[in-house]
C-alpha cells in the first residue's frame, strides 16, 4: 500500500521541476484546492465515487 500511495503522490499531487512545477496527470477537481490534505481528501473521494459507479 505504501508503493501505491507513493505512486499516487508522485503522479497526481507532486509538482515536477521538469514539467514547470506541474503535476504529470492533471485532475481539474484538484487544481482549485488550497493545500495537500484537501487534495488527498478529494482524490480519495473521487476514487470512492468511481468504485461505487463500477459496482452493479
Amino acid at each position: 500500500s505504501f508503493v501505491t500511495l507513493f505512486c499516487v503522490y508522485f503522479n497526481f499531487l507532486r509538482p515536477h521541476s521538469a514539467l514547470e512545477k506541474k503535476v504529470p496527470v492533471l485532475i481539474p477537481e484538484l487544481d482549485k484546492l488550497p493545500n495537500m490534505p484537501a487534495k488527498w481528501t478529494k482524490l480519495i473521494s473521487l476514487s470512492q465515487d468511481w468504485l461505487m459507479d463500477q459496482t452493479p
